[in-house]
């Protein structure tokens, strides 16, 4: 391999020796861990994405389900009769030639064994877990043990699931061989699981060995199927990962499109300062950046040797930011208010002056690009007047003449003075400074409370807030609401965080799960939209567009699935 052993050259990154390249890509912050289970960080899964294979993933350019470590995706299939009627199966075949580092096939029993392990209570995976439990069972063809079904419920996005569930080796991290005691039949009720693992050690042993630093740090037990392998990393500095010798899926790219593997080596380097991650960009010492702050990007672009080096993207991505409002609030909890709120807030003024331009406006929780956004739906804009006279019809007027509207409740008069909570220094503290004097406009007193975001998470836990700003990033699959909009999940460490939900909008929501008609389901979102958007439990403010800046010696396109960048897909130019 070449360039793997020394610092990337400050004039040129990528190291070619004839067809062969190396791309040097950027992380905003060291990977805490390379085991896919253990962590959500997006720093670690933009490693680890290439040392694992999912079954079946987003297609970086189309964004359609593709099959990846399988044939093909399959058609879920209705079970009419024996012990799991009413239920669908889904029949997946591993590639023939898809093997492990060691040479040994990748079958049906590593699939059981990755969804076992997630499935254990005693392993902190919590997220991926819920995820995992939309299966019940697994049947592995005994005359071709890559041939597998899985039996699932009528979820809407099951045929998805895989696109969160790298498969892991069982010969690697089940060394014991302990789950092979375990079905996932028997796990994939957490209650039942949990009782299960209080009376047999067993899964607290495996859980312990999962957990081992080795399987999150050393390359000998951080292996996959993928392309390529953990080669060294260096804390602090660099990352590398080597593309396999006799990688099994090279041949198979054309049509296979997820599994390129175009650069002999891939380098990470995370550096965390803005300023010295754009000087090694332009110095040639990296060759891709995906989150350049806004101003610095402009800064860039109007550079000599941004323009020389450098290509440029912008694409929207699913990232959306929205203001959080704590519908539970006494002073929050009509409609009106929260109405009146979102008449406050200048949007294109924070998309100008915030973010330089780098979002488009939104209405809802339902991104723009998807096939079942309700168009009819237009942005609340900035109107204090009309702020002004919802906050009066609500009855909230200023009758001390103190500047600030006050209403008696539950016979305290009380003023509306609002905590908004933001991460300090960060885009909500900029917002929150465009958002103050409209608000004082309208006789609404704004606190604006700067702290660090694990604090501020641990009070939005707490439902301690009136006011904050947050974003999330999606998926290109179907929207699944529940976490985030169904009154299931208004509890403390739950996604409902705006105390939002109606008896329709829980039951538009159920529904949308199990609707397997395109036509259909379209109307359930359109109609969940027009509630959220009435109700106003977020002022949602816009969906992000990328930041992005790559060397021209490459032939490469972002994507709008996260991360944006692929390393895999690089190709150099002619």
């Amino acid at each position: 391999m070449v360039g793997c052993k020394s610092e990337p050259s400050s004039s040129s990154a990528t190291t070619t020796t004839g067809e062969s390249f190396t791309v040097v890509s950027h992380l905003a912050s060291e990977p805490s861990m390379l085991n896919p289970y253990l962590s959500t960080s997006s720093y670690n899964r933009q490693v680890f994405q290439n040392i694992f294979s999912n079954l079946v993933h987003y297609d970086t350019r189309t964004l359609e389900l593709a099959p990846m470590l399988v044939k093909e995706i399959p058609k879920a299939q209705s079970i009419t009769e024996g012990e799991h009627a009413g239920k669908v199966s889904l029949t997946y075949e591993i590639h023939d030639n898809a093997v492990w580092s060691n040479g040994t096939p990748v079958t049906g029993h590593d699939v059981d064994f990755t969804l076992k392990a997630i499935l254990n209570p005693k392993v902190p995976a919590p997220a991926y877990r819920a995820v995992a439990a939309s299966f019940f069972d697994i049947n592995i063809d005994e005359a071709n043990p890559k041939k597998f079904t899985l039996i699932g419920n009528n979820y809407f996005l099951l045929d998805y699931v895989f696109t969160d569930l790298p498969i892991l080796p069982e010969y690697v991290y089940d060394q014991k061989g302990i789950m092979k005691n375990f079905a996932v039949s028997q796990l994939w009720n957490i209650e039942e699981a949990t009782k299960l693992a209080d009376s047999d050690a067993r899964l607290e042993e495996f859980a312990n060995e999962f957990k081992l630093e080795k399987y999150q740090r050393e390359k000998e037990f951080i292996t996959g199927c993928g392309a390529y392998e953990l080669e060294e990393w260096l804390t602090g500095q660099r990352v590398i990962l080597k593309k396999k010798k006799d990688w099994w899926g090279k041949d198979m790219a054309t049509k296979y499109p997820l599994l390129q593997a175009n650069p002999e080596s891939i380098i990470f380097r995370p550096i965390k300062d803005q300023t010295t991650a754009i000087t090694e960009l332009k110095s040639g010492g990296l060759d891709a950046m995906t989150v350049i702050q806004s101003q610095q990007l402009m800064e860039l672009k109007e550079s000599t040797l941004g323009q020389e080096r450098l290509n440029f993207y912008s694409p929207l991505t699913y990232g959306i930011y929205y203001m959080g409002i704590n519908s539970n609030r006494p002073k929050l909890a009509d409609k009106r208010v929260r109405k009146a709120i979102a008449h406050l807030i200048d949007a294109d003024k924070i998309i100008s002056d915030v973010i330089y331009g780098y979002g488009s406006r939104i209405v809802g929780p339902i991104h723009p690009n998807r096939k079942y956004f309700n168009s009819d739906l237009k942005p609340v804009e900035l109107n204090v007047e009309k702020a002004i006279q919802l906050l009066k019809e609500a009855g909230w007027e200023d009758t001390n003449s103190n500047g600030t509207v006050d209403k008696m409740i539950d016979g305290e008069r009380t003023e509306l003075v609002l905590d908004y909570r933001a991460s300090s220094g960060g885009i909500g503290e900029k917002i929150g400074l465009i958002f103050l004097p409209n608000a004082k406009r309208a006789g609404v007193g704004i606190n604006i409370i700067t702290e660090n975001y694990n604090n501020l998470r641990k009070e939005l836990e707490r439902r301690d807030y009136d006011l904050f700003v947050a974003g999330w990033n999606q998926d290109p699959s179907l929207n699944d609401l529940y976490q985030t909009w169904h009154t299931d999940n208004d509890t403390p460490k739950g996604g409902n965080k705006f105390g939002f939900g109606t008896e329709e909008s829980d039951d538009l929501i159920e529904k949308i799960r199990t609707q397997m008609s395109t036509e259909e389901r379209t109307k359930l979102y359109h109609r969940v939209q027009e509630i959220i958007y009435d109700e106003q439990p977020c002022v949602f403010l816009y969906a992000a567009k990328g930041r992005m800046a790559i060397n021209k010696k490459f032939e490469y396109t972002p994507s709008t699935r996260k991360p944006g960048v692929f390393e895999n897909e690089f190709k150099l130019r002619e």
